[in-house]
Parts: C-alpha cells; structure tokens; sequence
C-alpha cells in the first residue's frame, strides 16, 4: 500500500540525516523546509512542533530496527549475534552514519520528555532483544551483559565515526565473537 503521506516521509528522511549529522539541536524547520524544498509552514502541517517529529522520527527507526530484528534467525547463538553486531557494522559502514537514538542520548539533557521516553525505548528493545537471546540458549550467567554489549557498540561506532575508522567498531565487535565462541566452545 502506498504511503498516502509521502511528504511527511520525506520530511522524516530530512530530518533524520540532519540529526545523524548535527544533531537534534541544531536544526530548524527552516532547515528541512530547505532540504524538502518546502515552506517551514509546511513542516508544521505534518509536525506541530519540533518534539512532535522527533517522536515519530525514533518512533519509526525502532519500527524498522525491531523489524530487522524479527527477522533474525535464532536457530543458534552465533548466528543471532551475527545478525545482531551486522545491524550495526552496517549502519557504519554501508549507511556511513551513527546511530540515530545514539545521537539523540547524547542530548537527552536537552530533549523534551517524551522524546527522551522515546530513545529509552529503542535502547530497552536492544537490551531485551540480547537477554532474550542468551536465556534461549542458556548462557546469561556466563555472557557477557546485555548492557556492556550495547554500550560498547554504540560507543565503538561513535567514535569510530569521529575517528573516521570503521575498523573500530569492527574490533569490538570482533571482541564479542571471540567472547561468545569462548563461551559454547
């Protein structure tokens, strides 16, 4: 079915590379009226406010995110994790971008609640995705914690992207299989 909003879309794709690029912060819907080629009035008549498309924005990439992750295969652990670690070597190293809720978290301080509820959320869905994986197979006493996992590719990938070296990430990702293999060898 035909999205019957394809400006809207358009405009969420907009203000996606703008956040992965700048920030939440440091743009205006001025800016992706610009980008659109749209008036600013325009934007308004999709999103009432700035927090309005934010919501949506992070609504829409945890729908997409949770939906790769559905189609995971979880016949057995390494086959999951590699599917798990190629999301995000993939985010990097094919979309050349961070991730989206990895940029908003770093401005949560400034985010309006509900946004900041948002980003929690798509974190929270990585977390329970992994925990649900090492109970499957039995290994959540021995593996490593979900969190240290997360925050160790989030942080792999930003600085990764500041340091203009994809092989970061790639290396702590590396890490983990190594870990993993460990555990069920």
């Amino acid at each position: 079915m035909a999205d019957p909003h394809p400006m809207r879309e358009t405009i969420l794709d907009a203000a996606e590379k703008r956040i992965r690029s700048v920030g939440y912060n440091a743009f205006s819907f001025r800016d992706l009226a610009d980008d659109v080629g749209i008036r600013s009035a325009s934007i308004h008549y999709h999103f009432p406010q700035k927090a309005d498309l934010g919501v949506q924005l992070v609504q829409r990439y945890t729908e997409r995110f949770q939906g790769q992750l559905t189609q995971i295969d979880r016949t057995d652990l390494m086959t999951g994790l590699e599917h798990f670690f190629k999301l995000y070597a993939d985010a990097l190293i094919v979309g050349e971008q961070v991730c989206l809720c990895a940029v908003l978290a770093a401005e949560t301080g400034s985010l309006p609640s509900h946004l900041t509820e948002k980003v929690r959320e798509f974190f929270k869905l990585n977390l329970d995705w992994l925990e649900a994986l090492n109970q499957q197979f039995h290994v959540e006493s021995k593996a490593p914690k979900p969190i240290e996992i997360l925050t160790s590719l989030e942080g792999a990938m930003t600085i990764a992207n500041a340091m203009g070296d994809k092989s970061l990430l790639l290396s702590v990702i590396e890490q983990y299989r190594g870990r993993y293999e460990r555990l069920i060898a």
